[in-house]
């Protein structure tokens, strides 16, 4: 009889304990359910960037942001469904994946953020023009390389065609802060004790961006004209040339000069 009230106890024992097992999965899934379970929001906007609602007819896209726990991501649409924007954020800052679609100008803009820093490899494509560019981005977000491709039907204009020259926005102290900040003297120049001056063809887009830089003189060290194209292909800051009142494609001419102290 004791025997038998003993395993009966036991019983009782093991079912209660299956019991609390199965009620700490539950919750273990639960858990594991809300910290991976993702929220997702839809709301739409006018051309003003005000919120209205769904139905409005004032309605000029239309974002879907998706959040999971500190992370999340808005996907701009206009309202034909094409995508104008994803921004990858956490803890609301930049960090990931970034894209944006200019329909007004047709430019096409992709790279990553870390941060609110941009890093790594950036393209930006003209579609009208058929230009496109690649920019690499230390891992400070500094802009240390460019390269461009331009469209086929490029028409650019020498300065004496040109009602206003194309300049460097912040005029001669600004370039000249420019050069200090990124120009390097290259190790192998330095080596060899090679200096002198590098003349460089600009290509300056009506937007202001250098698409082309050429050297122009001849018997320059390669070194000093890798070190000088470098240099000026990252230099964003350019008023475009004028004709007619209108921003073109226009040439620049300058030299880079190369001196050891």
């Amino acid at each position: 009889m004791n025997n038998l009230i003993s395993l009966l106890h036991l019983e009782g024992i093991f079912n209660t304990f299956q019991m609390i097992r199965a009620t700490l999965c539950l919750l273990s899934y639960l858990l594991c359910f809300n910290a991976f379970s993702q929220e997702v929001d839809t709301t739409y906007f006018n051309q003003n960037n005000i919120e209205v609602a769904k139905n409005d007819v004032s309605v000029f896209r239309y974002d879907v942001t998706s959040t999971k726990g500190k992370s999340s991501s808005i996907h701009r649409y206009s309202m034909n469904g094409t995508l104008l924007e994803i921004i990858t954020l956490t803890k609301n800052k930049k960090d990931g994946l970034y894209y944006f679609l200019d329909l007004p100008d047709s430019i096409k803009l992709e790279g990553k953020y870390k941060r609110d820093i941009p890093v790594g490899k950036w393209t930006t494509e003209y579609l009208k023009e058929g230009h496109s560019f690649v920019d690499i981005y230390s891992p400070e977000g500094f802009l240390i390389s460019r390269d461009g491709v331009l469209g086929s039907s490029i028409q650019a204009f020498e300065i004496d065609e040109l009602d206003t020259k194309p300049d460097y926005a912040t005029g001669e102290n600004g370039w000249n802060q420019h050069l200090m900040k990124h120009l390097t003297y290259p190790r192998e120049a330095v080596r060899s004790g090679t200096q002198g001056g590098v003349e460089l063809r600009l290509t300056i887009l009506s937007s202001g961006r250098v698409a082309k830089a050429e050297v122009t003189n001849d018997d320059v060290d390669e070194y000093l004209a890798k070190e000088a194209i470098r240099v000026a292909l990252i230099s964003d800051n350019w008023s475009p040339g004028i004709k007619n009142g209108n921003p073109v494609n226009s040439y620049m001419y300058l030299k880079i000069m190369f001196r050891l102290k």
